[in-house]
């Protein structure tokens, strides 16, 4: 009762504003200038610190994740809210006519097993509002994300656990790194006191989630669709934009992060050195793939071991097969963290490794892969293998004569006809596979291509008669002499 009695007040207050505008200003007894409200959307209630008018309590348009931008009938406020039946009120003010709402009868906490995509995995609720003097509540203490949209009519209200989230941080691009806050109606600071960043890209994310969905299928013309809220902030650290771009730390190291919310204010964040972070080693002993463009971007389905070369552990590389559509990246875990990719244009095949993914060529077929940790590059081009050995005349490498055909439309890399007996050995070549041929080198054994890696001479490599033909098919990792 007392929730209703003070939202009536409210509105008669309101009303009264209104009325104290449209006085004579020239009336003498009117010694204060009149109270002006504006045309807008406001959220209020005993259960925000919000308890009677103010600018505080102004929404303001939200960007439309299906395409970064503004939509005027997407709104958004961050409000921190006491748990409990009190709660908050939606109001619309049309022409200096305020209308009160509160939930619709759909209107319901969404379960884990409803969540669209990668919404947030906390707590929040979805539906229709109406008008209504009954609050809006939530079930504990914090700060929420409150949205609506009037065409739709549609709102959500979302608890926002702040966290940091990106390849920089120590659960990469696959978890938040939590932030603690304590609460407060008017202010409060997110804070993650000691965080060991790498020299990638991050973002602020809430509850572990990117956006919540107000219309799945909404059409927004020109091919795209849907109506979704953002629910991360990147930019800047002194500019910060709900899914503005990620946010890139230049250097190793551990750090304090802090994000403010104040009432009426933007989010505010500052980034504070703490200590060097522990020694890594210079290069990683394994190197994987993972993207649709190679296979798909879950690492319990994609088992894409790259090569380290002999004797130099800044490079890996991998002959595969890659698909016409897609991209892709790179990790030394088969887990988000430490995953990069490039940055920029490459150059005949060869780009900066960055943190951005890597686009496929475009056309399918076998390519040849190498990570080059020392000169941070990534070569991505068509694959280029030659045989090496007694069976092709010796023990040079990259000899035009030896170079084997790629068939992209039966999918196997061949030679056709050698010219002498002896154990088939191939070794791969690329431009920024700076090493002897014997270090990147690999043969068939028993029916699979088995690669040297760092490992010592193979034994056990499949021999060859004058005339026979080789084949190698990287997709099932198999090869034939016949």
């Amino acid at each position: 009762m007392k929730s209703k009695l003070f939202l009536s007040s409210l509105l008669i207050a309101f009303a009264f504003m209104f009325t104290l505008t449209s006085c004579d200003p020239d009336d003498d007894d009117n010694d204060d200038d009149p109270v002006l409200v504006e045309d807008g959307i406001y959220v209020f209630g005993t259960g925000t610190a919000i308890t009677e008018y103010s600018a505080n309590a102004l929404m303001k348009v939200a960007r439309n994740e299906a395409l970064q931008e503004d939509r005027a009938q997407l709104l958004e406020m961050y409000i921190a809210v006491k748990a409990g039946a009190e709660g908050f009120n939606i109001a619309i003010v049309e022409g200096g006519t305020p209308v009160l709402y509160g939930p619709g009868d759909d209107f319901a906490v969404v379960a884990d097993d409803a969540k669209i995509g990668d919404e947030p995995s906390g707590w929040f609720s979805r539906g229709t509002y109406k008008m209504s003097e009954s609050p809006f509540t939530v079930p504990e203490d914090g700060l929420y994300h409150v949205v609506i949209d009037t065409e739709l009519g549609v709102a959500v209200v979302a608890k926002a656990d702040w966290g940091l989230i990106g390849g920089a941080t120590p659960g990469g691009w696959g978890e938040n790194t939590p932030m603690t806050a304590t609460f407060d109606l008017n202010k409060m600071e997110f804070v993650a006191a000691e965080v060991t960043m790498l020299e990638n890209d991050w973002k602020f994310r809430y509850s572990n989630g990117w956006k919540i969905v107000l219309d799945e299928t909404y059409d927004l013309g020109d091919g795209a669709t849907g109506i979704r809220v953002n629910t991360n902030l990147g930019g800047a650290l002194n500019a910060l934009i709900a899914g503005g771009d990620n946010i890139s730390n230049a250097t190793y190291g551990v750090y304090k992060y802090t994000l403010t919310w104040e009432l009426g204010k933007d989010f505010v964040a500052t980034e504070e050195w703490v200590r060097d972070g522990e020694e890594l080693a210079e290069y990683p002993a394994e190197m994987y793939m993972i993207g649709d463009g190679v296979g798909d971007w879950e690492w319990a389905n994609t088992d894409l071991a790259m090569i380290p070369v002999h004797s130099h552990p800044e490079l890996f590389w991998k002959i595969l097969w890659i698909n016409e559509t897609g991209a892709f990246k790179f990790c030394e875990k088969k887990e988000w963290g430490l995953d990069f990719g490039v940055t920029g244009e490459a150059t005949d095949g060869v780009y900066a490794k960055g943190a951005d993914n890597i686009d496929v060529p475009g056309t399918a077929g076998y390519y040849t892969v190498v990570v080059n940790l020392e000169n941070e590059t990534i070569e991505v081009n068509p694959a280029v293998i030659y045989g090496v050995g007694d069976v092709f005349g010796g023990f040079d490498g990259a000899v035009a004569a030896n170079k084997f055909t790629v068939d992209n439309a039966n999918e196997v890399i061949k030679f056709d006809g050698v010219t002498a007996a002896g154990g088939v050995r191939v070794h791969v070549a690329a431009s920024t596979l700076s090493c002897d041929w014997w270090q990147a080198e690999f043969a068939i054994i028993n029916g699979a291509i088995v690669f040297r890696g760092t490992g010592n001479d193979q034994e056990g490599i499949t021999s060859a008669t004058v005339g026979q033909n080789v084949s190698l098919n990287f997709k099932t990792l198999t090869g034939t002499v016949q």
